[in-house]
């Protein structure tokens, strides 16, 4: 079961990532995309482990909550990287340097998290 979730997951998390790199108008480097593709990952499988079963089953599993976790929180960091203001060319390399260093610490907090709570969920869920 937890794989077939896991599945899931990773089916949602590839779909959002190419539809809205897609659709978006900013250039995304390969890093940013793994960034955005793990993110979307790891909140879709712990929202779908923490949301009440919602929907039809697939394979088993209420495939919903996979999906509506995916889908806030690719829209929630399509709209924050859209906010953020425009780069000026002499300062790009200032710039990416800051980027880089508080994306990383966003990154491992937020993936630390969500390891725990799926973890978690799935603790719980055996009880």
């Amino acid at each position: 079961m937890i794989f077939v979730e896991m599945l899931f997951a990773l089916a949602i998390a590839l779909l959002f990532t190419v539809v809205l790199t897609a659709l978006s108008r900013r250039a995304r480097s390969r890093r940013r995309l793994i960034v955005f593709f793990s993110i979307i990952f790891f909140a879709a499988w712990a929202g779908g482990v923490w949301i009440a079963p919602v929907g039809p089953t697939l394979l088993g599993v209420y495939w919903l909550s996979f999906f509506i976790a995916g889908l806030i929180f690719a829209l929630v960091m399509e709209a924050v990287s859209a906010l953020s203001p425009p780069v000026q060319s002499r300062d790009i390399q200032k710039k990416e340097e800051n980027i880089e260093i508080e994306m990383g610490m966003f990154f491992w907090v937020l993936f630390f998290a969500f390891i725990v709570l799926i973890v978690v969920g799935y603790i719980l869920r055996r009880q």
